[in-house]
């Protein structure tokens, strides 16, 4: 995969400020004053200020309107860190960007890994988009143009899922609502074309969707509990949470079959290793 916004870059930088930062050091990142006034001078605050992470990962990204974050990009705030470059420095952890010298903590969960947020749209839907047409299939032309926000399509994709599952845990059976979630298992920011299949869901308990999360537990194709091989060297308490689910056959869903390629991919990238 290849991140939407590193691949069309340059067709995106004409009206939009873009940055390159590390998903794996929270999102550090750096907007230099002066290219800053270039794109308020040309645009006003009708731009936004994207910030891409992992290359390899094509929803990994925020696509933040300036408009939002205009009242902390002023030169209160601006970073003394480096002489001959003026510049603000900052960072985003837990979805939450701050910059280094403000407190004032602004929410961009909402902006992460849609494309729908990019101005000009149709920059990823052009003949430069990376994917083949076989990659556009309804659930990721639905993520491209529905307008709703993220958070919106999450409680749809949410909603199937459990629904798939009679809503209740797959592993457990547990039916407490505020319990369970709907578990992507090709992860959120790794695909866009997965993102609202319910073929891409599994409905957990909160323990469950952490260790499956986490790279703990994985599924066969057939749906059994699949422990990492590393389980053994955890913590007693721990290795008997997965002791007592290992090779459990999980609860068959009742309309959308589970997609095997999704599960071969969380056994492959997500499931940790020996």
């Amino acid at each position: 995969m290849i991140n939407l916004v590193l691949s069309n870059r340059k067709l995106i930088e004409k009206t939009n400020y873009v940055r390159k930062a590390d998903p794996k050091v929270n999102y550090w990142f750096d907007f230099t004053y002066a290219k800053l006034q270039r794109y308020i001078d040309k645009f006003g605050n009708d731009f936004y200020m994207i910030i891409a992470g992992n290359e390899n990962q094509e929803g990994d990204f925020y696509a933040i309107p300036f408009i939002l974050v205009q009242d902390v990009f002023i030169e209160q705030y601006l970073s003394n860190d480096k002489i001959g470059k003026v510049r603000w420095v900052g960072s985003i952890n837990g979805h939450n960007l701050i910059l280094r010298t403000c407190n004032i903590i602004k929410d961009v969960s909402l902006f992460y890994g849609n494309p729908r947020f990019l101005k000009n749209e149709t920059i990823l839907l052009n003949i430069e988009n990376p994917f083949s047409e076989s990659d556009l299939n309804d659930y990721s032309i639905e993520n491209r143009k529905i307008e709703i926000n993220s958070r919106q399509k999450q409680s749809v994709f949410r909603k199937k899922v459990l629904n798939n599952f009679q809503d209740r845990c797959c592993i457990s059976q547990i039916p407490e609502a505020n319990m369970l979630r709907a578990s992507h298992i090709v992860p959120w920011s790794h695909r866009i074309d997965s993102r609202l299949d319910p073929s891409n869901g599994l409905c957990l308990s909160v323990t469950y969707d952490h260790l499956f999360d986490q790279g703990f537990i994985s599924f066969s194709n057939s749906l059994q509990v699949i422990l990492t091989p590393e389980y053994k060297g955890f913590s007693r308490p721990l290795r008997k949470i997965l002791e007592e689910i290992k090779d459990r056959q999980a609860e068959i869903p009742k309309t959308h079959k589970i997609n095997q390629d999704y599960l071969i991919y969380h056994r492959e990238n997500i499931l940790i290793k020996a």
